[in-house]
């Protein structure tokens, strides 16, 4: 009887051991994986936008380039329209070409189709009649950004073209400059010269999806138009997603187009490399948690060979470390020995950390860290509450008024400071129950709950006064524009977000009448 009490009771403590243990692993398990999720959904979020701001940047700059190649070439047109004594065709071309890095080459084509000058010579030969599959310039007779095509020497080019009118209005031809895709053109300097230190590579598609610029040359000219990804670039809308690309590899892309040759730019990298780094991350982490997790695990080990209940308390609550109360638990657990109180102590700060970290990383993915007013993300999970309480409101649309200008004059620190001061001003002005979230760069939503529109539009015009009466950092005064927008029926997603697009619309409304007022739409009706 005696070995049999001795068996059971050592059993019952190996047992305890064991959950102890187990809860323990799991707490950390639970733990370790809620920070990976959020951490995962921020990278990849971070690595889309920087995606998708590297594409549009690419295509500001290829618009901005063509844009300012029709310009040029217009000016030649506009030259030779006149016939001016002392400017000549060839004299043209030759400037065309020469007075910037944009043309590789400029050819001027009279009303017969006919080459009347070339530069570099020997280019075309003069008095060639151009192909009927090339005059698609020669018959539209319009500023023209041609589709690319292969030329007769080989080049795989686009033309820009102008036509040229006499003062009578006759039509003389059209003056073109050429810009080579597949050689040291400025287009193709511009799509080359990148400085990726990862795997993440540019690529460029036509109207048709076929490739005009990629990493690997040996892809150039291959059709890639049915890739999600190329689909949505070919929209002429920007934007990021993630998508499998033609080798079927996933892919976080960025894309924007670029509207005056139909072009869309697509940024993007292996989410394998950019889901690599944080693993690499997390395991650096665990790997530095191992010496406390194993001294925990040891003092556990001895203490559940001493006493078994408060151990047993102790591992019941730490599998409750997601319950509000399990401190208040824990706490109550009454440890009579001086090893139960210090593990009691060890688990509950640790239980503290881990709540501070992740309540840190929720904390940090809902607000802007700028103004530490909340962000889209922390916006849409008070809109989530609203719908699902039914709770009325009415939403203000602010945007600071010529604020593009305080960046320029002053700086974008100054400007950083200045968002900052609305801010707060923002928060001290409103009810604690409002809500103030930050949309982008100057751009502000208030929700004001349970508050009708006349209310709304009141509150809303109190504040715009009271923004251009504060002095701001360096600036002085600013001022801002509010659109007003409200909702005072069935609370739904759809109702919702028409109560926002009103505000956004009222707040355009503002822009157009002169700025630093307020203007109210007409109140959603619900669903």
């Amino acid at each position: 009887m005696p070995l049999f009490r001795y068996i059971v009771r050592t059993d019952l403590r190996r047992l305890i051991l064991l959950l102890t243990i187990g809860s323990v692993l799991v707490t950390l398990g639970n733990s370790y994986l809620a920070i990976y999720n959020v951490q995962r959904q921020l990278l990849m979020d971070s690595t889309l936008e920087a995606n998708q701001r590297y594409a549009a940047k690419v295509a500001e700059s290829a618009q901005m380039l063509l844009t300012s190649a029709q310009h040029s070439v217009a000016y030649s047109a506009e030259l030779l329209a006149h016939q001016s004594p002392s400017t000549s065709p060839d004299e043209e071309v030759a400037r065309l070409v020469k007075q910037s890095e944009i043309f590789n080459s400029a050819i001027v084509i009279n009303d017969k189709a006919e080459v009347v000058a070339v530069f570099p010579e020997g280019t075309v030969e003069k008095g060639y009649v151009i192909p009927e599959n090339t005059r698609q310039s020669f018959y539209e007779r319009k500023p023209l950004i041609t589709s690319p095509f292969h030329s007769i020497s080989g080049n795989t080019l686009i033309s820009i073209s102008h036509p040229i009118w006499g003062e009578d209005g006759q039509y003389l031809g059209y003056i073109s400059g050429t810009i080579y895709l597949n050689k040291n053109g400025s287009i193709s300097r511009l799509m080359r010269e990148h400085f990726f230190t990862d795997a993440t590579y540019l690529y460029v598609v036509d109207q048709y999806g076929e490739l005009l610029f990629h990493a690997d040359p040996k892809r150039v000219g291959q059709n890639v138009s049915q890739m999600p990804i190329v689909q949505q670039a070919m929209s002429l809308a920007g934007g990021s997603k993630e998508a499998k690309n033609s080798l079927n590899i996933n892919m976080l892309a960025g894309y924007a187009p670029v509207p005056a040759a139909n072009w869309g730019v697509v940024v993007q990298r292996p989410k394998e490399l950019v889901m690599g780094a944080l693993n690499s991350q997390m395991m650096n982490v665990l790997w530095r948690s191992l010496p406390i997790a194993a001294l925990t695990l040891i003092i556990i080990w001895f203490m559940a060979y001493l006493i078994s209940k408060p151990l047993r308390q102790l591992a019941r609550n730490a599998g409750n470390v997601n319950d509000e109360d399990v401190q208040n638990h824990i706490v109550s657990i009454r440890s009579w020995y001086f090893e139960a109180s210090q593990l009691k102590i060890a688990v509950l700060n640790a239980i503290g950390l881990l709540n501070e970290k992740i309540h840190k990383l929720d904390a940090d993915s809902n607000t802007d860290p700028l103004t530490q007013l909340y962000n889209r993300r922390g916006m849409q999970r008070w809109l989530d509450e609203f719908e699902a309480k039914g709770q009325q409101f009415s939403v203000l649309a602010l945007d600071i008024d010529h604020f593009k200008a305080v960046n320029d004059r002053f700086g974008h620190d100054v400007g950083d400071r200045v968002i900052q001061q609305l801010a707060s001003l923002m928060t001290d002005f409103l009810r604690e129950q409002d809500l103030a979230c930050r949309v982008g760069g100057e751009e502000f939503l208030i929700f004001l709950p349970d508050t009708k529109c006349d209310r709304a539009t009141n509150i809303a015009r109190s504040l715009c006064e009271h923004v251009a009466s504060t002095n701001m950092p360096k600036v002085q005064r600013i001022t801002v524009s509010i659109g007003v927008g409200c909702i005072h029926a069935d609370v739904d997603a759809r109702a919702i977000d028409l109560a926002i697009k009103q505000a956004d619309a009222a707040l355009y409304e503002a822009k157009n009448a002169g700025r630093n007022c307020v203007r109210a739409s007409q109140c959603s009706l619900g669903s």
